[in-house]
């Protein structure tokens, strides 16, 4: 379920307005990628993502606004939200997936839901032996850097029992994580 399978595909037709085919074509050209890479991206995100969502669970606004609002709180009341709210949210959406809490499940739910899907950051992992890190980098400001090390810390905290080192920076933040 949290990646694309490598399995056997299916041939489907669909027809498209001239307008939508246009537009698809011309975004592919413009990414470096063919038109079924397109569509199956999009697919992917309305399998993972977009289906799940209720009809006003999400809200958006500009960097610009957001910002602004996450600017006015302070870092203890940021941290509060965070903390309480990241492996709380970590649950609710594997598990309405059908996925298993584990590091497979909470790596991908941090790269694809949090990082590609909803843009709150890019995100490298880095899986070792003993050790993994995770790198975020974003364009919100050091308040949003001390939001998302207290989200995922709680993630990985409760979720696989690890302890998360860190490190805050204006617009990145890196976990490290022993196992």
């Amino acid at each position: 379920m949290s990646r694309q399978s490598k399995g056997t595909s299916i041939t489907r037709t669909i027809r498209l307005s001239e307008e939508i085919d246009s537009v698809i074509q011309s975004d592919a050209d413009r990414l470096g990628m063919s038109s079924n890479a397109l569509i199956t991206k999009v697919l992917l995100y309305y399998k993972d993502a977009q289906r799940f969502d209720e009809t006003g669970s999400r809200v958006t606004i500009t960097r610009d606004t957001f910002r602004a609002i996450i600017d006015k709180l302070s870092i203890e009341e940021i941290e509060d939200i965070a903390y309480e709210y990241g492996s709380k949210k970590l649950r609710e959406h594997l598990l309405r997936r059908g996925m298993e809490i584990n590091q497979e499940n909470i790596f991908w739910h941090i790269a694809q839901l949090l990082g590609e899907y909803s843009g709150w950051f890019r995100c490298e992992i880095y899986e070792k032996k003993d050790v993994d890190t995770i790198h975020l980098n974003h364009n919100y400001g050091r308040n949003w850097s001390h939001f998302l090390v207290n989200y995922i810390s709680s993630i990985i905290q409760d979720g696989l029992g690890l302890k998360v080192q860190s490190v805050v920076l204006e617009n990145d933040v890196h976990l490290t994580i022993t196992k």
